[in-house]
């Protein structure tokens, strides 16, 4: 499991690439449940972010040598 925390303004957009496939969350820090956006099942996601604030990313995978990058392009 990796996890990681950036600040994020409203209209950026998170990109998640993974070695293989697995489950990739993107959650609002305030912990709304409400405000959680999921990828199942995949290789590399591309989240919006809905508002401005702190989100964490949450990475899923069952593999021991996972590698990943996690990075964002602004709105």
């Amino acid at each position: 499991m990796v996890k990681a925390s950036l600040t994020l303004f409203g209209g950026d957009t998170v990109v998640v690439r993974c070695s293989e496939r697995c489950h990739i969350h993107l959650m609002s820090a305030k912990s709304s449940n409400s405000d959680i956006l999921s990828v199942q099942n995949k290789e590399s996601a591309y989240l919006t972010v809905p508002y401005s604030g702190t989100w964490n990313v949450l990475i899923d995978s069952h593999s021991q040598s996972l590698e990943h990058s996690i990075s964002y392009v602004a709105a």
